[in-house]
């Protein structure tokens, strides 16, 4: 589990993707953006869920 400082570098990380991905022009780094993206979304639902509970 991380812990609430790691969950915030990565919302920040995730943002900075975000932002990479819209301006990115290349398809091929434009997909491995949105690979990144979908796995940092993934750790903090994790944490988000276990933080629930």
């Amino acid at each position: 589990m991380i812990t609430k400082k790691e969950a915030f570098l990565f919302h920040h990380e995730l943002n900075r993707l975000l932002a990479d991905y819209r301006n990115c022009s290349n398809s091929s780094i434009r997909d491995e953006i949105y690979k990144d993206i979908l796995l940092i979304t993934n750790v903090i639902h994790e944490f988000k869920e276990k933080s629930l509970h």
